[in-house]
Parts: C-alpha cells; structure tokens; sequence
C-alpha cells in the first residue's frame, strides 16, 4: 500500500484545526484543569501524527532501496546477457561450472553448439599452470581475466582485427626501411664506371617511388634509404599489394643484374624510436626470409606481422664474415654455459640430426658436457640407423629427450637447429626448461619464434642446416676433427635437402662438401644410412598413385583417412611428384601418427609454396615446406590446400 506522505499545506491546515480546538476550548472549558488536558490531548495527537508519519516515511525510504535494487539487478542481468564480454562463474573447489553469460556460450559453444565445458577447464588449468594476459579460444585471441578465489572468469575481444583496423588514424607515423639485396656481390666484380651507374638507377627508382606517393625519404648507405610517411600512404601501398618489389625486380632484370628490394615498415602510436626499432626488426626478418618482401608491423605486441612479395628464391647470400663472427660469437656464450643440449625439430631428418651431431661437436670443443637429443620413441628407420651408428661410433654424445630433462639446470643453453618455430621443436617441454636459446638454421623466419634466443644465425640462401653447421666448424679450426661417420650424417643431411646437389646448392654447399670429404665421408656409408626400406618405398608408390593434377602444373597426392604415414614417406613422395615433367608444384596431404593432418610441399621457381603453407600454420622455403593441421579430416585439409592455392596462383 502507498504511504500517505504530508505537503506543507497539510502541515497548515493541521495547525489551522489545532488553532481552532485550542481556541474553541478557552470559550467552551471554563475550568483551568479542563482547557489543560485538551491542551495535552491536541499535543499529544499532533506528536502521534507527526511520529507515524516518520514511520511511514522511513518504510517508503526501504522500500525505494529496494526497488532501485532491483532495478539494478534487472540491468545488471541485462547487461550481463547483451555485453560482447565473456563471464563464466564456476567453483574452485570442484572446477565445475555454475553458469554462464549467452555471450560465452556464443563463443565456447561446440561443433553441435553446446557449451563446451572441457573447453572452460582446459583453459581454467592452463591458466593457473602459465598465466597469460591473452588467450586462444578457437584460433581467435581473447583478453582474459580469472579471479580463483571468487570463481569468476571474464574474456573480452579487444584485439578485433576490424577494431585494429578502424583504430589507426590515417595520419599515424610510418616509418621504413629499403635494402638492396646482395649489392654487395652485384658490385664486387663491376668496374667503378658500372657501379656508379647501378647508384644511379637505384637513387633514381627509389626517388621516383617516393614521389608517386609524396613521401620523404633519405638515403643512408649504398644499398639502405629510409623513408617517413603516415597511414594513409602505406593503406595505399597494402592495397597494392606492394607492387613495387617487381617493378624493381623487372628493371634490375633489364640491367641483367641480380638485385631484389626488401623493406621493413611500422606504424602506429607512440613514440617515434619505438616505430623505428620495430621497423628495423622487420626489415631483419624479410632478410632471414630470404629477401625480395616487405614486412609490415604495428608497434603493439598484439599485432600480428603482415608479408608482401616474397616471389622469388632465396638470394640474399651470407659472408664468410658473418659466419666468423657467428662462430666467434656462439662460442662465447657456450663459455659462460655449464652444459650444451642441441635439438632439432620433430620428426628428426637427416638434416635436423646431421646439424645436430655437428653442432655438439662444435660445442663439445669448448666445453666437455654437451648432448645432442633425439627421440627414441619416435624415429624413421634411417634416423634409427645412423643413431645406432653414432651411438657405436662413439665420438658424439647422444641422449633422449627424458635423459636431457634430468640432466638441464638453470645455467644450460639449448641450440635449435634446422627449425626456429618454437611449436615444431622436438620436445617443448625441454624447450621450456631453458631461459636462453642460440638458433641456427636455413628456414625462413616465421611467427612463432623464440622469445628468449640470445643469438640468431639464420641464413636460408643457405641449402641446409648441416652446411651451416659445418661452416662454423671449419672456421672453430679446432685441433679435434670431425670423426668419418659425422661426416658422412653431415654430408647426409646436406644430400637430404638438396636432392643428391640438384637443388638449393651454391657455390659454398660445395665447398662445405669438399671440406666433408677431406675428413672421410663415405658415399656407402651414407647410402646404408639414406636406404629406402621395401615397405617405405611400396607406400610412397602408393601414395604417388594417388596423386591428381589439380592445375596444369600443379598435383596434390593424399592419404586415406583410415591410415596414418611418417613424414619422411611424405616428403619423399612430394620430391619424386616434383620430379615429373611439367609440375611446378607437388603437395602429399596425409594423416600422421599424432592424428594430425601433415601437409608435404615442393616446388621448382615459379610458385611460393612457403607462403602457402604458411597461410596454413606451417612455413619453410621458397620451394619446400610443410605444415600441420589439428582436428581436420584429409577430405577438409585438401579443400582448404585448394583454396589456398588457387589464391595464390591467383596473385601470381
């Protein structure tokens, strides 16, 4: 019931009716006695009314608390149902769900769309094992927030890519950085006359590209300019797709002159030297890739890297310089280290094992501890063999991934060699173990790298990580040489990659070669370590004769469903479609033994099958590389290969 409350004209005419009993009573009581108890009778009457009255006042003031509570809860509830943000309350205690926002079945919902439950766990373990600001749900990242003692869980979605994109101002810095790929060996053997004329072309390209588009530039050495622009500019060159690396290429091609452009650019808030740095970074990481690309890269760590071009084969050559000063400078950290463990990546091939026998034994010149890891429990049956050998030949010190986490401490260093994904390493449990990480390898940089990698020696004209391992050991000139079995699983792993020298080889894998056989490696000993056993060879027939022809020159081979393949079966299969008359491009699509989906892929000159791949979560080279796919059919993984190549013969 509603509370009467009382105005001020209520008040009036309450002391308007007083008045008049009190005066009412002065001519009608004569006595004293009588005029004093209607005098107590009206006060009294007037302090009951004015007290129930603040009682009711006091009721109504409770009960607008509590409906503006409960207006509250209402919005609150509302709020809580439309929010684009994720709340979950579930119970420490028992790690069970309690309930959940519509916004968050939305997001955790399954393939049949129900709340995933196990999905919630998983992340509500993860979480408290490594803690993290960001997290993956579904392939897409999430900002995340866990109060355990409260039991609540919150993710929002704060790194949109359309809010990324919307949040760049069109007058944001831009800073970048062009390179002229291997001027150094386009000069080397030209007269001064036809150097000064490359200057000039290269000036008079560089300033014709920066006037079609207004933008300042500075040339800082011979072959490095510098240019300053905004937002506005670079969206105009994204959308071009950076057409200007082949209008380069062409031109240098008409002077008959080896030369690629690369370029390195950030943009974005903040300070200037931040943008410059990380532009830096960027044109560091197109040249590992192999040069003739851009990079491009907000400064915000949340950002993922965006590549352009990348259409060639790997020319950027590495110096004898370089690599004296990588020898030098590896061997200094090994110094300070008290043990060496050297991993390659999963699924060793001869490469990854023949770089890592001879990377321990570069280290084991230096200091007495140092290991190369392999996986016993899973092998292909040349590793078994050529690590049966090592293990008789007793020169190298081999050990498993168990024996290596027993024996790691604090003050160990971990080489990586022939991969620098950190998800494609050998054991990432050994990986974790480690607080600095040396890298060496001939893949070109991608993503997902190393955090804590002190030193970086990554040089993919290279055509194996075995041939870079074995030029650091040629500079070490240690007094202790390679024994003839490591040099022969070096040269293995150098033969491995480059199909027998018919591919990926230049001058210095020659060299490296004849240094190899100087020491003793023995083409019989490698090929008793290289054969191919009867069943690995009937199922890489078996899988040649499921190949199709795509495209005119493209043919894709895939598995069964029902059957898991290694991945060396894999890429043997890739390389012998390769080999076929007209094929620029092979891929082998099978099931592995993980029940994940391994994608081989090869190519001649004129696809980039690495940015496919990578398209696809893998990475590698220009013309070999592979990926893997998690919770895929080979029927679905074939639709999206499809896809993506027909987006890049597109492009092309």
């Amino acid at each position: 019931m509603k509370k009467f409350r009382f105005a001020t004209i209520h008040l009036v005419l309450v002391g308007l009716i007083c008045f008049g009993i009190l005066v009412a009573s002065l001519r009608l009581v004569s006595s004293n006695t009588g005029r004093l108890v209607v005098f107590l009778a009206v006060a009294i009457s007037v302090y009951a009314l004015l007290f129930f009255q603040k009682k009711g006042y006091e009721e109504s003031d409770l009960e607008r608390i509590e409906r503006l509570n409960e207006k509250t809860e209402l919005s609150l509830k509302h709020l809580l149902d439309t929010m684009p943000v994720g709340v979950i309350k579930f119970i420490p205690d028992l790690w069970s769900v309690e309930w959940f926002n519509p916004y968050a079945e939305l997001i955790l919902a399954d393939q049949e769309g129900d709340f995933s439950t196990s999905l919630v766990m998983d992340i509500l373990v993860s979480q408290k094992e490594a803690p993290a600001a960001i997290c993956d749900i579904n392939g897409k990242k999430y900002s995340l927030t866990i109060d355990y003692p409260g039991g609540i869980l919150y993710f929002y979605d704060n790194l949109s890519e359309v809010r990324a994109g919307e949040a760049v101002s069109a007058t944001s810095p831009v800073i970048g950085i062009i390179s002229i790929d291997n001027y150094d060996d386009a000069t080397e053997s030209l007269a001064d006359a036809e150097v000064s004329r490359l200057n000039s072309l290269i000036v008079k390209f560089v300033a014709e590209f920066t006037q079609k588009y207004n933008i300042f530039y500075r040339r800082v050495d011979m072959d490095r300019f510098y240019f300053f622009t905004d937002y506005r500019v670079l969206s105009q060159l994204i959308d071009s797709k950076f057409t200007v690396l082949e209008e380069f290429r062409q031109e240098a091609k008409d002077f008959d002159l080896p030369l690629t452009m690369s370029m390195g650019i950030s943009y974005g808030d903040g300070n200037h030297d931040e943008i410059g740095s990380i532009a830096q970074k960027n044109l560091n990481m197109a040249l590992v890739r192999g040069g003739d690309q851009v990079v491009v890269k907000e400064n915000d760590e949340h950002k993922d890297f965006i590549y352009f071009g990348g259409g060639t084969i790997s020319t950027v050559k590495r110096s004898r310089t370089r690599t004296r000063a990588m020898m030098t400078a590896i061997s200094d950290k090994i110094k300070l280290v008290d043990q060496v463990f050297v991993m390659g990546h999963r699924n060793l091939d001869m490469d990854a094992l023949g770089a890592a026998v001879g990377m321990e034994f570069f280290a084991s010149n230096i200091i007495s501890n140092t290991y190369a890891i392999y996986d016993d429990k899973q092998m292909a049956p040349d590793i078994e063999r050529a690590v049966e050998r090592l293990q008789n030949d007793g020169n190298s010190q081999l050990i498993t991934v168990d024996e290596a986490l027993k024996k790691v401490t604090n003050e160990s260093l971990l080489i990586m060699v022939d991969h620098s994904k950190t998800s494609l390493t050998l054991s990432k449990e050994l990986y974790s173990k480690f607080t600095e990480v040396v890298v060496v390898d001939h893949h070109r940089r991608d993503d997902d790298f190393p955090n804590n990698a002190v030193l970086t020696f990554i040089e993919s004209g290279a055509s194996s990580a075995s041939e870079l391992v074995t030029e650091l050991i040629q500079f070490q000139n240690a007094s202790v040489k390679l024994s003839k079995l490591q040099a022969s699983v070096l040269m293995a792993g150098i033969m491995l990659d480059t199909k027998n020298f018919s591919t990926r080889v230049t001058s210095r894998t020659f060299d490296v070669a004849s240094y190899l056989r100087t020491l003793g490696s023995d083409s019989v000993e490698i090929h008793n370590i290289s054969a191919i056993d009867f069943d690995e060879y009937r199922v890489i027939n078996e899988l040649i004769l499921r190949g199709e022809k795509i495209w005119k020159s493209v043919i894709i081979a895939s598995g069964t469903e029902d059957k898991t393949y290694n991945n060396v079966v894999s890429s043997k299969a890739a390389d012998a479609l390769l080999d076929m008359s007209g094929i620029e491009a092979a891929f082998v699509v099978t099931k592995n033994s993980q029940g994940n989906i391994a994608i081989s892929a090869r190519s001649r000159s004129k696809i980039n099958v690495q940015r496919i791949m990578e398209e696809m979560g893998g990475g590698g080279h220009f013309n070999l590389a592979a990926c893997q796919l998690e919770n895929q059919s080979v029927s679905e993984a074939l639709l999206l290969l499809k896809e993506k190549i027909k987006e890049e013969l597109e492009e092309e």
